[in-house]
């Protein structure tokens, strides 16, 4: 009997009597998994049994090590790293700026990292990926190359994909879509630390249900990271409305707590909750508003820059107030240095 088959009879018999798995059980159900040896039929039952089941925090850490295990990963030689961890199947109602966050926290000294793939179900909507890739950057760059851009002075950010750090990982994606509903994977795999600092590492993740903030700081914890801010973004990504307050969160010296913020105290006003389009959501019209943006142009894109950047300062302790976090970012970007940046790694 397989680890695989035997999770299935713990996991997949009903409401009463299933049971939970152990964290090394969990590990060793989601290696069977990723070594491509498993019956896809099994691996999608085990999937849906789990979340019908609900994971618990440890069998989620189970399979986040197993995927973390697969992971071409790297220590970088800088302070601290900011992560990015958009959702991997992307926006279909706001533009996700996001993709361009990286480049400006970069600009103002804390280097940084997003990920993703190029296109995910069952949403298979616009992402970093397909902005990037549109700008010039290659998609293609492995955890090495990307670590390298990390530490570049003149750079300082970079775009890793799935298939590139965890090709086993991205082999699943048929089976993902094939199985319709979205498994757990679609949370973990945002946790994934593909490069890790000398001092500090964070982590920045949206969530949607009310439950998961603490699912995801406690994650966070265990996993190793020093500190997650935990969105209540737009469409679950990493930027909160612009229009209004949002309710945040935030895992800060191994401790959750609440963090409501108030676009105004950011000296931002817009009536708009992030950049919309009057048709489809495309990476095409994402780039030219990122462009733009970073060229200076006022604007919900702009806003959406100058406050997602400002939250992570503010966040990461490199800036205790907030106003003047989104102050350093508008000079940031006014003077053409976070353009520097962005275009500097798409070389």
């Amino acid at each position: 009997m397989t680890a695989l088959a035997d999770a299935i009879k713990k996991v997949a018999t009903g409401p009463h009597l299933s049971k939970d798995l152990t964290e090394q059980e969990a590990f060793d159900v989601m290696m069977e998994i990723l070594s491509g040896q498993a019956d896809p039929v099994r691996a999608a039952i085990f999937f849906i049994a789990m979340r019908m089941k609900r994971e618990t925090n440890e069998e989620n850490l189970g399979i986040l090590r197993a995927c973390q295990s697969i992971t071409d990963s790297q220590s970088v030689n800088v302070d601290q790293l900011f992560i990015f961890s958009d959702p991997f199947n992307g926006f279909n109602r706001h533009c996700p700026m996001t993709a361009f966050l990286p480049a400006v926290l970069a600009a103002c000294g804390l280097p940084a990292m997003s990920q993703g793939v190029f296109e995910m179900g069952p949403k298979f909507g616009v992402t970093h990926a397909q902005v990037l890739k549109l700008a010039g950057y290659s998609t293609e760059k492995s955890t090495a190359e990307a670590a390298e851009a990390v530490v570049n002075n003149q750079i300082g950010w970079a775009y890793l994909d799935q298939a590139q750090a965890s090709p086993a990982l991205f082999a699943l994606e048929t089976l993902r879509t094939q199985m319709i509903k979205r498994p757990s994977l679609a949370t973990l795999e945002k946790m994934i630390m593909p490069l890790k600092a000398k001092q500090k590492t964070h982590l920045g993740i949206g969530f949607v249900h009310k439950e998961y903030p603490d699912i995801l700081a406690w994650l966070a914890k265990a996993f190793g990271y020093d500190s997650a801010f935990i969105a209540r973004g737009l469409e679950g990504g990493l930027v909160p409305t612009l229009r209004e307050a949002s309710n945040n969160h935030r895992l800060v010296n191994g401790a959750v707590e609440a963090c409501t913020l108030e676009p105004e105290n950011f000296g931002i006003e817009q009536d708009t909750r992030g950049v919309k389009t009057d048709d489809t959501v495309t990476a095409q019209r994402t780039l030219d508003e990122g462009l733009q943006a970073l060229a200076g142009e006022k604007g919900a894109a702009y806003d959406s820059l100058v406050y997602g950047a400002a939250i992570i300062l503010w966040h990461c302790g490199l800036i205790e107030s907030q106003r003047k976090a989104a102050d350093v970012v508008r000079q940031v970007i006014d003077s053409g240095q976070a353009k520097s940046h962005f275009e500097a790694g798409l070389v």
